[in-house]
């Protein structure tokens, strides 16, 4: 099993106390007593109203009673299982752990022409590739949520498919446009059994979980609903994550944001419930801000990061484990300000105790993915790795021998003691440069972003698919049944 990152420093960040935490829930209760909720499907209503809520029929407007929401919330487990289908990456998504993911975008920065455009497929199994070589990426996302070389009908089955053909590491997945959520699930399901073998094995070792996105504010859509109810149904883990924008689909302010955002994963809590009692869930984010000069979403605000943090309480407050789609940049190619602005992000993450979050590669908001943003992705969650152990105290760190050994001017080059720990005690970075100018220049120059390009070219020249071939065929065969449908 993968350990993540899990370290002393990891949930030691709060900005909420405990009744600041306690006074959002019982804000968001108010909302979804009085307010409601409003649920775009006639199966989801007429369970609501059999299992107790006030369903109002004309409006499709759900109010819920507290007591139904806290009930749910106790069934909730503390702790989600993601399997690999290779045991190695086995995750266990719960307390004082966090595991990074790849992200999904629209469109790629290609690597010949430093510029964007549309996904192929091919892409989705390079992106797929290259994550799985990378030691710091646990889990994955399909690279795109879209591409221009396959019909819109057969889009999300097929995009699953060639990630599934690339990987051992467990995948996390959302609904990506199809024309028909309910054909698109049963598609998609169909794959997973491919892969698990049977419904039976699949819902004993799952190795995908599924992304619940509610339309904020307050309204949960036929398609997400048809979404959560089917994979529930099969035993695979939702995250249910809203994505409100501040000032736009959520009050302005970051406790309002907090409050809307916490009544609507609540609201998702009780419709997992309706499906299955104790369903595995994840309370996610990926809320952030409106650029207030022109409308625009914002995911490279430091405020994501900061509703992030509070999440991570929000999810410690109620026992579940927490997810992220970010972090993000608002930059359009990889320069500088994506290195500060996800950094930033990935530091409030991990502090806060955050336990899976899905940003690595991604830019522009999400919307492009860079395979070289990917590899210094990697680096940087290297990083916080080391960050998060934090300064371990003991007598072996302490070297008190070791310094009388040595005495006044000495030095500590052919000791023992450096040997033991220099590969324990610092983290060894792959691609950020750590040579004088002189020995750079001598190596023909170049920024970090070439030296992960070529990275990215070493990993697709010298590694290929773990997946085994019999697999991979029979993938292939559905996909190619799906096209043949369209």
């Amino acid at each position: 099993m993968l350990n993540g990152l899990k370290g002393n420093m990891n949930g030691k960040l709060k900005y909420l106390s405990d009744e600041d935490c306690e006074e959002i829930h019982y804000s968001s209760l108010e909302v979804l007593d009085e307010t409601g909720l409003k649920i775009e499907s006639k199966k989801a209503l007429d369970k609501l109203d059999e299992f107790g809520c006030d369903v109002n029929r004309r409006t499709s407007i759900v109010r819920f009673p507290s007591y139904l929401v806290e009930e749910c919330l106790k069934y909730t487990p503390p702790s989600v299982k993601l399997y690999g289908t290779d045991s190695k990456y086995d995750i266990k998504i719960g307390k004082r752990r966090t595991y990074v993911s790849t992200c999904s975008g629209h469109g790629i920065i290609d690597r010949k022409t430093d510029l964007a455009r549309d996904g192929l497929l091919n892409d989705v199994a390079e992106g797929t590739l290259v994550a799985e070589n990378l030691e710091n990426i646990h889990s994955i996302i399909p690279p795109l949520a879209g591409v221009s070389d396959v019909p819109h009908e057969a889009m999300t089955p097929v995009i699953l498919g060639e990630t599934l053909k690339n990987t051992h590491k467990s995948v996390d997945f959302y609904l990506t446009g199809g024309a028909n959520a309910d054909k698109d699930m049963k598609n998609i399901l169909e794959l997973c059994k491919i892969i698990a073998g049977s419904e039976s094995k699949l819902e004993k070792r799952p190795f995908m979980m599924f992304i619940i996105d509610p339309l904020s504010p307050l309204t949960y859509t036929e398609d997400q609903i048809e979404a959560l109810f089917r994979s529930v149904d099969a035993g695979l883990p939702v995250s249910i994550m809203p994505g409100a924008q501040g000032g736009a689909t959520a009050p302005v302010t970051l406790a309002g944001m907090l409050v809307q955002t916490n009544a609507e994963f609540l609201g998702g809590v009780v419709l997992a419930n309706l499906v299955k009692k104790g369903a595995p869930v994840l309370y996610g984010h990926t809320s952030t801000i409106m650029n207030m000069h022109t409308g625009v979403y914002t995911g490279g605000a430091i405020e994501m990061g900061i509703l992030g943090a509070c999440v991570s309480q929000l999810g410690a407050y109620y026992n579940v484990p927490t997810s992220g789609f970010y972090p993000m940049s608002d930059s359009h190619i990889p320069d500088q300000q994506v290195g500060y602005e996800k950094t930033m992000q990935w530091v409030l993450t991990a502090l806060s105790g955050m336990n899976y979050v899905s940003g690595a590669g991604n830019i522009e908001n999400g919307a492009l993915i860079s395979l070289e943003q990917l590899v210094i992705d990697n680096e940087i969650v290297g990083m916080i790795d080391r960050m998060l152990n934090g300064v371990q105290i003991d007598d072996q760190r302490l070297a008190v021998s070791v310094i009388g050994d040595i005495g006044p001017g000495g030095n500590y080059l052919k000791h023992a003691h450096t040997r033991n720990w220099m590969h324990n005690e610092y983290f060894t970075p792959n691609i950020s440069e750590k040579d004088t100018y002189s020995e750079w220049e001598k190596k023909g120059g170049g920024d970090v972003v070439k030296r992960a390009r070529e990275h990215v070219e070493t990993i697709l020249k010298n590694e290929v698919s773990p997946v085994e071939k019999d697999i991979i065929k029979d993938i292939e065969v559905f996909q190619n049944k799906l096209l043949r449908q369209k």
